[in-house]
């Protein structure tokens, strides 16, 4: 049967009209597709609107045809997984709350090592070949510059941590990408490359050493030594402190506490600026021994700046110090005394084992440390379970050495002759 002329055969057109002065204001497009649905779209213009309908008619008699909103999804991420890792690295970095500090590491890491090789590759076309090759390329790459490096005749490093730093950026800006659907599984895939152990092996320090650096420190950095060995506080932590994070009024029972760090602004060129601490956890309050307290309040009287918010280790000219500052002396004092590869880290290190060896259990040393990572400070609870276990048995064999002990005390000359053993003259 024909159509009745001046009738459409598909869809329906229909006018909108503005509510206070009658006018025509667009046109709305309407049809019911092959899923038995009505899918509308209003456009500006008749001529528009009766296109669309076309499109749609030509779509459905293709066999080609999809509901309009899935057809604009698939669009969308089309669109999106064109982008290059280039373009997405920044805006997942963007997106990120990161420190200073480790947004200056991710951006460095990107524009030294990531983006020269993978960036003008397209996110969807990034395979694990890709990341693979790239990644042993740049391990060749970073082993060569640190062979090229020595500190004090060895080498400081063999280029595994700047690799580990690099693969663990890219990790995460791929899978960000994952997150927001932009790609179905993350191509970074190398067996082992997020596992990395640092060269350096940190020392514990003993109690003569401690000492021995202190009375070597200039006298204005002198009660930070025994600070934190005993409390296990970062640099910049320390850096961060002020007197109204001291309660030192009762030696017995006097506290540090932690509510910031001297953040690193590399990118502005400041290391002197008080930010956040690390993490949540790392908000917290360590006791200090009552030996520390009478070297800090001595400290404060003579070198800390005034008030409640007065710096407790301040720059010479007022503020926070800067990070080399105390690098600077600490490296004199630790050659002075024979230890050329302590890092100031390690006093950190050292407050842990202590504590760990004096029986401080795995919750406690996790508060001390502000970790809220368990597996982190496991090693430290080794250390504590250690400790125990060789003094319960040295008090286990307490009680047999003081049994042999009487037994060699009732043994006579006539029963060490008969047994073949007695000593002669």
């Amino acid at each position: 049967m024909a159509a009745t002329p001046g009738k459409r055969v598909f869809g329906e057109l229909e006018k909108r009209r503005s509510a206070t002065t009658g006018k025509v204001t667009g046109w709305r497009a309407r049809y019911t597709g092959p899923d038995l649905e009505r899918h509308p779209r209003t456009f500006g213009d008749k001529m528009a609107a009766e296109s669309w309908l076309n499109a749609e008619r030509i779509l459905i008699d293709r066999g080609e045809w999809k509901p309009p909103k899935v057809r604009e999804l698939e669009a969308r991420l089309a669109e999106q997984r064109s982008v290059t890792l280039r373009e997405w690295a920044y805006r997942s970095i963007e997106g990120k709350t990161l420190r200073p500090g480790t947004l200056y590491r991710y951006k460095t890491a990107l524009e030294k090592r990531i983006l020269p090789v993978l960036g003008d590759i397209p996110l969807k076309d990034l395979t694990r070949l890709d990341v693979a090759t790239w990644y042993t390329k740049l391990r060749v790459v970073l082993a060569e510059e640190a062979r090229g490096r020595k500190w004090h005749g060895k080498e400081k490093s063999d280029g595994r941590g700047a690799a580990f730093s690099a693969y663990q950026v890219l990790s995460s800006i791929l899978n960000d990408a994952v997150d927001h659907e932009l790609l179905n599984a993350s191509p970074a895939k190398v067996k082992g490359a997020l596992r990395y152990k640092a060269v350096h092996e940190p020392i514990v320090v003993t109690t003569d050493q401690m000492w021995r650096m202190t009375e070597l420190m200039p006298d204005y950095l002198q009660a930070i030594v025994p600070l934190a060995v005993t409390t296990g506080l970062r640099n910049g932590e320390l850096r961060a402190l002020k007197r109204r994070h001291l309660d030192l009024d009762d030696p017995s029972r006097a506290t540090v506490t932690v509510r910031g760090t001297a953040a690193d602004h590399r990118e502005r060129g400041k290391f002197t600026e008080i930010g956040e601490p690390k993490t949540d956890a790392s908000y917290r309050e360590i006791a200090i021994p009552s030996f520390v307290v009478p070297m800090l309040r001595e400290h404060l009287e003579k070198f800390s700046e005034p008030g409640a918010d007065g710096i407790v280790f301040r720059a010479a000219r007022g503020g926070v110090m800067h990070r080399q500052i105390i690098q600077r002396k600490w490296t004199v004092v630790r050659n002075a005394v024979g230890l050329d590869e302590l890092h100031f880290h390690d006093l950190r290190h050292t407050a842990l084992t202590w504590a760990a060896r004096s029986g401080a259990t795995l919750a406690e040393l996790m508060a001390i440390a502000g970790h809220s990572n368990s597996t982190v400070v496991l090693h430290y609870q080794h250390l504590g379970d250690e400790e125990r276990r060789h003094t319960i048995a040295e008090k286990l064999g307490a009680a047999f050495k003081d049994d042999l002990a009487e037994r060699r005390a009732l043994r006579t000359p006539q029963a060490d002759t008969k047994t073949g053993t007695q000593a002669s003259g």
